[in-house]
């Protein structure tokens, strides 16, 4: 049942490879291009700018004044005899509107103490800074999330690329052999392992088919491309292990402080702590509310115009809950600040590192060898279908040779992907 199953999918990847995906919108693409699709297209990329125009808002709304308020009390709406019978009248306002008609009206303005309005501005432009930090620490995370797809997507492209042309070379050496089988040439056991040799070349194109369709799905939400399409990836250069390995740790830990957008975020956030008490302890004074009324007829002056002034009494509440929150809020923020430079620092050495690892793994590779092993596999083939090689050599260096070239895959991927990471710790590019 195995041997059906694996024959089956075997099959299945030889139609596709045949088809080679013509049945979906095929994209070539670039790292420079799959970036700018990325900042241009991303969803998630599109509603934190959102954010930030929020948060501009705010600040727009924290400049304006409040309101005047105005009343209108005391309003009879009609007069009966009873009340008029002392002989007293209200003359009308104008023609016949108003006559023994008795309101107040009052206008009154709130005037903020403190300087309250200026801090409530000042604490506003800080959270806008610190959401287009946001910004930048979104577009740092999922740029590093790009890349590496992008990478294990060219490692997966290269692996299936060198699958695909084994399985062409044994298919062929399989009809071979199964020509020469019928000849009484070739022994049954020998035909049956190279049976074997293609049914397993066949399901390890399967599984590398499937981790590339999970990287396209992944790829398509990232850059917002049509479901349909298919990305191809042309890989790019090796990064230049001279350079890299040139950086100095002191230089880019200073880097990763001067700018990654977290580390900003945290320092943004001491001040907006510092900004919160100011608030905070502002609001300790009463705010003044200054009016001017109108009374008709409710006094003994027919026309009665006055002038007040109101505001709290700060007897009980002096706001110091808030005050006592935020000068907390100040401690905890400087607290948090510490532990982000730790973290900044820890990241980068462990990243830098890793870096050092990856660079050394591919300076020991040969630049040569890539091509040397596929001369030597073909000559392995060859003296294999001349019967010069038996069948177990010939599979040893076979399985070497798969063994071999995705660890040279492997090598430079890690390369690659290990300088994104210290790229995205350092929060600039190198």
């Amino acid at each position: 049942m195995k041997v059906y199953i694996i024959a089956f999918f075997a099959l299945t990847s030889s139609i596709f490879f045949s088809l080679k995906v013509s049945a979906q919108d095929t994209l070539r693409i670039n790292q420079k291009e799959a970036e700018a699709l990325f900042l241009g297209n991303n969803l998630d990329l599109i509603a934190q700018k959102l954010s930030i125009r929020q948060a501009e808002a705010g600040i727009i709304q924290a400049k304006l004044w409040p309101n005047p308020e105005f009343s209108l009390d005391e309003v009879n709406l009609w007069a009966t005899r009873n009340q008029l019978s002392s002989g007293e009248t209200i003359p009308p306002l104008f023609g016949n509107f108003s006559r023994n008609r008795e309101f107040t009206a009052e206008l009154s303005q709130l005037i903020e103490t403190g300087g309250k309005r200026r801090k409530r501005i000042a604490l506003e432009s800080v959270s806008r800074d610190i959401a287009a930090e946001y910004f930048s620490e979104l577009i740092r995370e999922m740029k590093l999330q790009l890349r590496e797809y992008l990478f294990e997507l060219a490692f997966q492209q290269s692996y299936q690329t060198v699958l695909s042309n084994q399985q062409t070379a044994v298919t062929r050496l399989l009809t071979s052999f199964e020509s020469q089988y019928k000849q009484g040439n070739v022994n049954k056991p020998e035909l049956f392992r190279l049976r074997a040799l293609k049914l397993e070349l066949g399901q390890e194109l399967v599984e590398s088919q499937m981790q590339i369709n999970d990287l396209q799905k992944d790829l398509t939400i990232l850059l917002h491309t049509p479901a349909s399409s298919y990305l191809i990836f042309e890989t790019p250069e090796v990064p230049d292990t001279e350079t890299l390995a040139s950086l100095a740790l002191s230089n880019i830990t200073a880097t990763a402080l001067a700018n990654r957008p977290d580390g900003k975020i945290s320092v943004m956030q001491q001040d907006w702590a510092k900004k919160k008490y100011e608030y905070e302890y502002a609001q300790r004074k009463p705010d003044v509310n200054l009016g001017i009324n109108y009374d008709r007829g409710g006094n003994f002056l027919l026309n009665f115009f006055g002038f007040g002034v109101k505001f709290d009494v700060p007897v009980f509440n002096r706001n110091q809950g808030n005050i006592l929150e935020s000068k907390i809020g100040i401690e905890q923020s400087d607290v948090q600040a510490k532990q982000k430079v730790q973290q900044i620092e820890t990241e980068v050495t462990a990243a830098f590192r890793d870096l050092q690892k990856s660079i050394s793994a591919y300076q020991n590779l040969d630049p040569e060898y890539s091509g040397e092993l596929d001369h030597v596999l073909d000559s392995y083939t060859r003296y294999f279908a001349q019967r010069n090689v038996n069948m177990v050599e010939y599979l040893d260096f076979f399985e070497a040779y798969i063994s071999n070239k995705r660890t040279i895959f492997t090598t430079i991927k890690q390369l690659r992907q290990s300088r994104e990471k210290l790229v995205y710790t350092t929060g600039a590019e190198i």
